[in-house]
């Protein structure tokens, strides 16, 4: 299956599982930009005394079970949502599944976890006709709306636990108040192979910024591509040992601490990215 067909399976998933909670009665979003982050689907229930929940959900098409590092991104995710009183519950619908490790790293992390079969049996007591009223409903959600599309960044990094904290803290949260999407090439739903997907990403984001620290050769091949297309192209760097030859006379943010990065970061967005009204174009860092 090419990355562009699973796209658009998965798209066609995520409406799936959008119609199926608003069969069930809940007020349903997809495809909702929230704190800096791409949300699946956004839904409002109304519990018996009236209270409001609203829950994110994460749509897993994956022909394999989801694993704990999957449910791990979600749970961080989900964490700055609650802490930001967007959220009260998140949600992973997966269409094969999940692990042990997977339910393991929920429990842990309150999160739920949905089997699409499951969430489909609770339609039993529905009428039959709701479901595809639902679905005409949210097709034409998707064709009415007109929500401005916010530009997006992509991060490149190495993918290590020991960068989460830079990436959640010194990068997405700082970004996402400049008004950015921030995207991350393990945030993002695939079955493909993962250069394809990042490959794709760099080609339709409006700016990248890539965390240079520990001379991971992926990152090096990912600015490198960004660079070819002329990508806005911000680099970091933690203090360290020497970078290589090629990079060093860049205008690199070199960091010792996330909020020495914090800061260093939202006055480069704002002086290459955003230095023409908010939208990015081609400068460089």
């Amino acid at each position: 299956m090419s990355g562009r067909l699973h796209q658009e399976s998965w798209r066609a998933f995520v409406r799936e599982v959008a119609s199926i909670f608003r069969a069930l009665g809940a007020d349903v979003e997809h495809d909702v930009a929230l704190a800096g982050m791409q949300i699946d689907i956004i839904i409002r229930e109304q519990m018996p005394s009236g209270a409001i929940i609203t829950s994110a959900v994460e749509c897993k098409y994956y022909t394999r079970p989801v694993g704990s590092h999957t449910a791990l991104q979600f749970a961080g995710a989900a964490h700055l949502l609650r802490d930001r009183s967007l959220i009260d519950r998140a949600i992973i619908v997966a269409l094969s599944g999940f692990t042990r490790q997977a339910r393991e790293v929920a429990r842990a992390s309150n999160i739920d976890l949905l089997e699409f079969d499951h969430l489909k049996q609770r339609l039993a007591h529905v009428k039959p006709t709701a479901l595809e009223e639902a679905r005409k409903a949210v097709e034409a959600d998707e064709v009415t709306q007109t929500i401005p599309r916010q530009p997006h960044t992509f991060v490149v990094m190495p993918f290590a636990a020991e960068f989460q904290d830079v990436y959640i803290l010194g990068i997405r949260e700082v970004a996402e108040k400049l008004g950015f999407v921030v995207e991350r090439a393990d945030d993002i739903e695939h079955n493909e192979a993962i250069l394809q997907v990042i490959q794709e990403r760099i080609r339709d984001t409006d700016a990248i910024i890539a965390d240079t620290t520990g001379r991971n050769p992926n990152v090096f091949y990912e600015i490198g591509y960004a660079h070819a297309l002329n990508k806005p192209t911000i680099l970091i760097s933690r203090r360290g040992p020497p970078l290589p030859f090629d990079v060093q006379s860049m205008n690199i943010i070199m960091y010792e601490n996330i909020v020495e990065l914090r800061e260093r970061l939202e006055n480069r967005i704002k002086g290459t990215v955003l230095m023409k009204g908010c939208a990015p174009s081609v400068q460089k860092s």
